[in-house]
């Protein structure tokens, strides 16, 4: 079986288009609707909710590489980059890579995809390493074969072969000019915004073009792609939801390389994969603003460990405190004593602040209570 980029009339993509047609309607009703809820936030809880959605992002489109990041060290990067544009000293370069990347894609949604941008996203992604050979900002250039195997030596399977380095520049500068030709800015050719995302993250992936970092440039391509059909920068949680069943993701990339140049099954997974992002970034907003009013109706009512605790509890994000709070997490998170933690999770309780979740004495779990409290929602819907 060929690679798709081996058939006679590559890159000549096929795809339903009216399949595609309540998928693309689907994914504009919620980006309005999700920014409407961005918009509804208060100034502070909406950089807020920017710094946790961003975060989500760089954390999960580096562990679908298997790598895994710092989330304060992400955070405090973005942070950073967001307030002040530059990096807290001493940064984590892998995790302050992962922030820049992310901040970059966001400020340049607007531009044309070149080759020296693609390479400036490669570096971040890539932070620089001693005692290795890997090129960083360019394209690959070694003429051994480029391919993504699996298991023991001797018996390696090989899920993929990219085209030979030598091909990798006239390849690259086919793909930009097809990508910038139709930005629904100036294109001459429209077509739905998640086809030229899905077809953008597939042939780049196809390609193959640096010795490292593809997947994440890929990926970044594609919420460069839903930003320009949107017409500003997407909130889609796009990494979160693929990282979510990444073997789902690496199959689809598998299945969608080899054979046929119709893409209809992969852009099917990539839609579903884009309304997933949208769903979780909705989620992030509702989160920040659940937050917000949490504080605004129990913040005067914490003292200093209390309120450690519960900022401890929130920078888990959305998915919250893995196994709940614990008395004997409570004392490490605070560094007080037992007799101390016990007696704050007790008024913790009695105010409603915590909920008991089960078990008994030191076992118990609690969890916040960021249920709807008394004169006030969530808005949700």
């Amino acid at each position: 079986m060929k690679w798709i980029w081996q058939q006679p009339d590559w890159p000549g993509f096929r795809y339903d288009k009216l399949a595609l047609e309540h998928r693309e309607l689907e994914f504009r009703l919620n980006s309005e609707r999700l920014a409407g809820s961005f918009d509804a936030l208060p100034m502070a809880s909406k950089e807020d909710a920017t710094i946790d959605l961003m975060l989500s992002e760089a954390i999960k489109t580096s562990a679908i590489e298997g790598e895994d990041l710092d989330r304060e060290s992400v955070r405090s990067s973005l942070l950073s980059l967001i307030t002040s544009d530059t990096l807290p000293d001493n940064p984590d370069q892998k995790a302050a890579g992962a922030a820049m990347l992310l901040v970059d894609v966001r400020k340049t949604w607007q531009t044309s995809l070149t080759h020296d941008l693609l390479g400036k996203w490669q570096s971040m992604a890539v932070p620089e390493q001693r005692y290795t050979s890997i090129l960083r900002g360019a394209y690959r250039n070694d003429p051994s074969p480029m391919q993504i195997v699996s298991g023991p030596y001797g018996r390696e399977k090989v899920h993929y072969e990219a085209p030979p380095a030598i091909r990798v520049p006239d390849e690259m500068a086919r793909f930009l000019d097809w990508y910038n030709k139709i930005s629904p800015s100036k294109g001459e050719k429209k077509i739905p915004g998640i086809a030229r995302a899905g077809i953008a993250h597939l042939w780049f992936e196809v390609i193959h073009p640096f010795d490292d970092g593809n997947g994440r440039v890929g990926r970044a391509i594609a919420d460069h792609a839903l930003s320009q059909s949107l017409g500003y920068p997407t909130t889609a949680c796009l990494a979160t939801a693929i990282e979510g069943d990444k073997k789902s993701y690496y199959l689809q990339l598998e299945k969608a390389s080899r054979g046929s140049l119709d893409v209809n099954a992969w852009l099917d997974y990539f839609a579903d994969r884009v309304i997933k992002a949208q769903e979780i970034a909705r989620e992030e907003v509702d989160f920040v603003l659940a937050k917000a009013r949490f504080y605004e109706t129990y913040g005067d009512q914490l003292n200093e460990r209390q309120a450690r605790m519960v900022s401890r509890v929130f920078a888990e994000g959305r998915k919250g405190f893995e196994g709940g709070i614990t008395t004997r997490k409570y004392e490490a998170i605070t560094r007080c004593p037992n007799r101390t933690a016990s007696r704050d999770l007790s008024d913790l309780v009695a105010k409603r602040i915590i909920i008991p979740l089960r078990g008994g004495g030191r076992t118990t779990r609690y969890e916040l209570n960021v249920a709807e409290p008394a004169g006030f929602g969530l808005g949700k819907e």
